[in-house]
This record gives C-alpha cells, sequence and structure tokens, in this order.
C-alpha cells in the first residue's frame, strides 16, 4: 500500500511541470473604446440582453483562465466596471494616450507569476468569437513555446493572439503597434489561424461563470 501511495504521489509530482507549463492568463483589452467614435456606446449597449463587454469577457473566461484582465480608460472605468459588475476578472485603469506596448505590459505584470502565456482578446464581437480562442489555446498548448495569431481579413497578423511568457519582454513599451512589430519579427516562430478556419470550431453556449483563482467579482486598481 505504501508503494502505491508513493507511485500515485510521484505520478502528481510529475504532471504538475506540464499543467503549469499549459496554464495562461487572459487580457481583454478594452482601453481604446472611450477613444474611438461609438464603441464605448457599443460597449456599453446591451445586444440580446447583455452588452458586448461583458460578452466579451464571459467569453474570456469560458477558455478557463488563471485570472482574467480587463484593460479599461481610466477617465470611463467607473461606467465599464459596472457593465462587468460581478464577474471574476480585475480592471485595470490606463491612461489617455499609452501605447499599446505599455498599457499590453502593464495588464501582463499584474498576471499570476504560474501563467506561462496569456490569451490577449480584443473588444470585438466578430473576432473574439469563442472557437477561435479555443482553437488558439489548442494550438498553444501543442507547442507552448510558440505564439499564436489570428490572421484578420488583410492577412495583418494581431487580435486575439497568444503570447508565451518568455516573448513578453519583447514588447516594446513606447510602440504603438507592439503587438503586430512583436508577431512580424518572430513570425517563424507563430501559429497562424486563419479566422475563417478558427472560427469553424464554432460558438458554445457560455457558461455561467462563478469564480476564477478565488475571485468573485471586478476589482479596480
Amino acid at each position: 500500500m505504501r508503494q502505491l501511495i508513493q507511485r500515485l504521489r510521484g505520478t502528481r509530482e510529475n504532471a504538475r511541470p506540464t499543467d503549469a507549463a499549459t496554464m495562461h492568463g487572459a487580457v481583454l483589452l478594452a482601453s481604446g473604446i472611450s477613444l474611438r467614435g461609438g464603441l464605448q456606446a457599443d460597449a456599453l449597449a446591451a445586444q440580446e440582453g447583455e452588452p458586448l463587454l461583458r460578452e466579451i469577457a464571459r467569453r474570456a473566461l469560458a477558455t478557463q483562465p488563471a485570472a482574467l484582465i480587463v484593460s479599461v480608460p481610466a477617465d470611463d472605468h467607473t461606467a465599464l466596471e459596472v457593465v462587468l459588475r460581478g464577474l471574476p476578472l480585475r480592471c485595470l485603469p490606463v491612461r489617455r494616450g499609452m501605447a499599446q506596448g505599455a498599457a499590453l505590459r502593464a495588464a501582463l505584470a499584474v498576471l499570476p507569476h504560474a501563467c506561462a502565456g496569456v490569451l490577449l482578446v480584443p473588444c470585438d464581437r466578430a473576432a473574439a468569437d469563442a472557437g477561435s480562442l479555443t482553437r488558439m489555446l489548442d494550438a498553444w498548448r501543442a507547442q507552448p513555446e510558440r505564439a499564436v495569431s489570428l490572421l484578420n481579413d488583410a492577412r495583418v497578423p494581431g487580435l486575439p493572439a497568444l503570447l508565451p511568457r518568455a516573448w513578453w519582454h519583447g514588447l516594446d513599451p513606447g510602440n504603438g503597434l507592439a503587438l503586430r512589430n512583436l508577431l512580424q519579427t518572430r513570425a517563424a516562430e507563430v501559429e497562424w489561424l486563419e479566422a475563417g478556419t478558427a472560427a469553424a470550431c464554432g460558438a458554445e453556449s457560455l457558461p455561467d461563470v462563478q469564480a476564477v483563482n478565488g475571485s468573485s467579482g471586478c476589482v479596480s486598481t
């Protein structure tokens, strides 16, 4: 019996590195929605009973991240936090005019250290469909040292994307196109997914997520 217990304990211990190697965090990039005409209203407006921002947040939570950080504009964060109230996530106010690279690095800095990768999700219903996010996670877990990016209709790399932790330092904090530039620079190490192919997985109904990592509501910092 003792040998059996030791064998089972060893199996669990050996499995931990594999689990940790594919643990991901998620960042929902909503800090620009008040800076572009009409998008703030769209994010707050209910469609089929749910505001866009909340719907996308629930899609990100459905991927079961270790934590979800929502980057919101500092000058409008109160209204957006009301929309997200009750969801297990953390809101991170970002000042107006901050470069994309700096905003991304600020969000990545508050993710749990155990996250081996980060799923970057845009506040865009078409780009952040459930099928695409699931397909991206599956591709990353198969090769966690590589990044994954969705190619848009113009064949330009961008969001959503999944970056391994080792890549995070490559985001230039002063660059407004930091993510695109990083993906293009390391294109040979990126798994490229066609938007149509990724979406073909189909959108599943979203669960009523209650908690991620013990959190139970929007926490602003």
